[in-house]
């Protein structure tokens, strides 16, 4: 593992952005892995997988905006993954029309992760993953970076440019329809308990499981 130099995540990437690439290294040693498991939980073919985790690095590199704007680099970088994710999406199957300003009800139940890291789950994180694809998108998003990554909702607000009253809003109608829609796939009520803990609970399982996944399988093999 990579020795965590005392640069804070900003100096590494105003660093990259001026010419020093061992400073960009560490700061793609540092976030590969969220950036990558946001994609793997996506995306379905993981031959895809290397070069959108590529773009995201490439577009914080170039991008002229400052990160300050945004709060957090952790938060600033995931919010580029998914307009890199959705800018994929519209291109594979521009029928989708993906817009997470608004309320469009656009969900990603039809496209589904890699079959082979579906293997990997457990049946309470499989029941999730497809319960929270069958929710709308801008609930998802929402959903995925505060509870799955910790991005806050102010935070949240500056990456998709919507108040945070919205951001706010959506949370909690998402969550609603997240439990909503668990309690329809449920297969049995001790399948849906183990599903639905505490928020607290729940947030705190989902993260320990998808940092333990980051080094099962290298989607990059």
């Amino acid at each position: 593992m990579p020795i965590r130099s005392a640069h804070t995540d900003l100096d590494l990437l105003l660093g990259w952005r001026h010419g020093d690439t061992q400073m960009g290294a560490e700061l793609y040693d540092r976030y590969k892995t969220p950036v990558t498991n946001l994609f793997r939980r996506n995306v379905q073919s993981k031959h895809d997988i290397p070069d959108l985790v590529q773009q995201t690095f490439l577009a914080c590199v170039h991008a002229k905006n400052d990160p300050e704007i945004a709060g957090t680099v952790r938060g600033y970088i995931l919010g580029i993954a998914f307009h890199t994710m959705t800018g994929f999406f519209r291109r594979a199957r521009p029928a989708l029309a993906l817009d997470l300003t608004g309320e469009q009800g656009t969900a990603l139940a039809s496209i589904e992760p890699d079959p082979e890291y579906l293997l990997t789950l457990g049946d309470e994180q499989r029941l999730l993953m497809k319960a929270i694809r069958r929710i709308p998108m801008e609930y998802q998003v929402i959903i995925e970076l505060n509870y799955w990554e910790g991005v806050p909702c102010n935070q949240i607000a500056e990456i998709l440019r919507i108040p945070q009253g919205t951001v706010r809003s959506r949370l909690q109608r998402g969550r609603a329809a997240l439990e909503k829609t668990l309690a329809a796939l449920a297969d049995s009520p001790e399948l849906l308990a183990a599903t639905t803990m505490s928020m607290s609970a729940w947030q705190q399982g989902i993260h320990a499981w998808i940092t333990a996944q980051a080094g099962q399988d290298d989607p990059a093999d």
